[in-house]
């Protein structure tokens, strides 16, 4: 195909396998919402791969009551995002966090989950509650931080961690978007 004209029409043969493939350079679709369909006959139906994206966020530490601000010596966190599937993975390291108040949250995830809980995360020199030894993360459905929770030894209700001055946490997961 050359000469900068409009296709209209353009039939693939593929080889005696059914493959076909393509030598040089990308697939590019240049109208948008149009994408892969697999075995379906609109790029509408739920079987269209049309979002694909990888990309950085920003995690931080925010209390439930009151944001607060620290000092960050590590701060990174990396996403791909494909259809509502988002899969990410963080690292976060702070000291001197003594404005922020209530329970602490992971925030900036890339996208707001689903009206569903996700839970995530491991965590590194965060003081727990007095007898809690079990820990996890969990993304608010429809939203984009996540908070802390402690177990106690021998079972019981969970709380949230209290916003601790300094701690490390590295975390990766997957949630779905809505």
């Amino acid at each position: 195909i050359g000469g900068g004209g409009a296709v209209t029409t353009l039939k693939v043969d593929g080889d005696s396998t059914g493959d076909v493939t393509v030598g040089i350079g990308d697939i590019v679709f240049s109208t948008a919402g149009k994408g892969v369909c697999l075995g379906v006959t609109s790029n509408t139906d739920s079987n269209t791969l049309d979002d694909y994206e990888e990309g950085t966020w920003t995690p931080l530490i925010i209390g439930s009551s009151s944001a607060g601000t620290g000092t960050y010596s590590t701060q990174s966190g990396t996403y791909t995002k494909i259809g509502r599937t988002v899969t990410f993975e963080f690292a976060l390291t702070w000291t001197n966090f003594n404005s922020g108040s209530g329970y602490m949250y992971i925030g900036g995830f890339p996208f707001n989950a689903a009206s569903q809980t996700y839970y995530l995360v491991q965590t590194e020199q965060i003081t727990l509650g007095s007898g809690n030894v079990s820990f996890t993360a969990r993304i608010a459905a429809s939203d984009n931080k996540g908070f802390l929770i402690n177990f106690p030894t021998g079972g019981g209700d969970r709380a949230a961690i209290a916003i601790d001055t300094t701690g490390s946490i590295n975390g990766s997961g997957t949630y779905q978007t809505s």
